[in-house]
């Protein structure tokens, strides 16, 4: 191969590669500027430690609040509280004088209501202007009306969750009895009762009136 030939083989390979190597027309090729990378980079950190503190910031003021609203609901939890004690104490006291009165004219009916029971008419002025059959139907009639305002008033002290004590032949109990007069059986073991001279009452779990009773003593 001649120099010739071998000269022209080399400049076309040398043309053939900068038309590889050349950028096509129109295009800016990139550049790299590592300053403005760096620039770029240390403005983006900023805006992520200012946001960062932004949401620490509101984190804090949101558990404050909370914290704030626990106190507060515990604060009222409380008052709420005592003000539904200090409503029951209320009740008790203004309700229980009434409550008594009632017990007392429960008394009443009840021995109204016996006494009609064993009422037998006899013969006298009554018997004279009155036949024994109008005589019974008047007695029935007043039994009968008793009867009925006893009931409703029983069921009034229900409804105010009053109810009577349970007291004949059991053992004498201070917190509800008290005993007024003595008995004496030697059948029965010491400190039964053996009759119930005056009802007592439970108003809820509370006792409202001592039971009055007669107890057995050896």
């Amino acid at each position: 191969m001649s120099s010739t030939v071998r000269e022209e083989l080399i400049e076309g390979f040398r043309r053939h590669i900068e038309k590889l190597t050349e950028p096509p027309s129109g295009d800016t090729p990139p550049t790299t500027d590592l300053f403005s990378l760096f620039s770029e980079l240390e403005i983006l950190r900023n805006e992520v430690k200012a946001e960062s503190r932004l949401v620490g910031s509101a984190f804090e003021q949101f558990r404050e609040g909370l914290d704030m609203l626990r106190g507060s609901q515990s604060h009222l939890d409380r008052e709420l509280e005592r003000s539904r004690s200090e409503a029951a104490n209320l009740r008790k006291s203004v309700l229980r004088p009434v409550l008594l009165e009632l017990l007392d004219l429960h008394d009443r009916l009840t021995a109204g209501q016996n006494s009609l029971q064993n009422y037998r008419p006899v013969k006298g002025w009554f018997w004279r202007t009155l036949s024994r059959r109008e005589d019974r139907q008047f007695i029935q009639g007043i039994r009968d009306g008793q009867a009925m305002t006893l009931r409703r008033l029983e069921e009034s002290l229900t409804r105010q969750q009053v109810r009577p004590l349970e007291v004949l032949g059991q053992s004498v109990d201070p917190h509800t009895m008290t005993v007024v007069e003595l008995d004496h059986n030697p059948e029965l073991e010491n400190g039964i009762v053996t009759r119930e001279l005056r009802k007592g009452f439970l108003w809820g779990n509370d006792v409202l009136r001592l039971a009055e009773v007669k107890a057995n003593k050896l």
